[in-house]
């Protein structure tokens, strides 16, 4: 795959993904699934990045142990900034850390609030699914728009999720809305009080240059380089980005299952462990 690191997974090197979803937030695999597939794809280490969750990482926990695959504390959290969805990925945090487990749980209930908001907006477009529908198709997990997607697709709205973004529930699609409005600073700060590392999420994705060179300054530790949205050229302009300003490297799959949008990423979208090592080293240093 273009995208991927390159000489990843041959001549011996270890591999890790560090952007992995699953049932806890909008993936279609539990947490368990995610480790049994790790192992059998080979990678050395893993982190569940679910969104605004931490609820798989001890759900992992024990089958990771069993079968030696190194699992690192992660999450994805949403955040929004001068009109921009920010997302930022924490790695190696204290996830029973009180005042983060407090926020995260507040984001679990504006979630289900903009979900809500969303099917509202559908029904105005003549869309009537039930919000009861999407909060069971979460499992009890946090809810995000892959669960509406898969609402609408089963229903029969739509034929496909990207159908469902591209018609109804993309950024810039009819029955949008914004996701939490919290600043990419006090998003930072949190993981930072957890004793954890902070990265910018796929910024090809999502952010201009103008706005990363902001972020930068709000205290990250690193930038997300390998994700299957950026090929190789944009993996070259964010390291050099990264090196520029002393910062980590962090990369993988952003895997959430879906046979449309990612079931190839998985163990081919990936990331030298050594750069797991480096971010290991900057914990010591802080």
């Amino acid at each position: 795959m273009p995208y991927s690191s390159s000489g990843v997974g041959h001549n011996g090197f270890e591999k890790a993904d560090l952007h992995i979803h699953t049932k806890c937030s909008d993936g279609l695999f539990t947490p368990e699934e995610i480790v049994d597939k790790a192992v059998r794809s080979g990678l050395k280490a893993i982190s569940i990045t679910d969104h605004d969750s931490v609820l798989g990482i001890d759900k992992a926990k024990p089958l990771a142990l069993e079968k030696g695959l190194e699992l690192i504390p992660g999450v994805e959290m949403s955040s929004t900034y001068k009109g921009y969805d920010i997302h930022v990925l924490g790695y190696f945090f204290n996830y029973q850390h009180s005042e983060l487990k407090r926020y995260l749980d507040h984001c679990r209930q504006l979630r289900t609030e903009r979900a809500e908001r969303m099917v509202n907006k559908l029904a105005r477009m003549g869309v009537k699914i039930g919000i009861e529908q999407i909060i069971t198709k979460a499992q009890n997990g946090s809810v995000g728009r892959p669960h509406i997607a898969a609402v609408l697709q089963d229903v029969g709205y739509v034929k496909s999720f990207s159908e469902a973004f591209s018609k109804y529930l993309g950024a810039h699609s009819p029955a949008y809305v914004k996701s939490i409005e919290t600043h990419p600073g006090e998003v930072i700060r949190l993981i930072n009080e957890a004793s954890g590392l902070s990265f910018l999420a796929h910024p090809a994705q999502n952010v201009p240059d103008e706005t990363l060179k902001q972020l930068i300054t709000f205290g990250l530790d690193g930038i997300e380089i390998v994700h299957p949205s950026h090929d190789n050229y944009k993996q070259n302009y964010y390291r050099e980005i990264a090196n520029e300003y002393f910062l980590l490297f962090s990369g993988g799959s952003d895997y959430h299952g879906m046979k449309d949008r990612d079931e190839d990423t998985f163990g081919r979208v990936a990331i030298p462990y050594q750069w797991v090592t480096k971010m290991k080293c900057r914990l010591v240093n802080a």
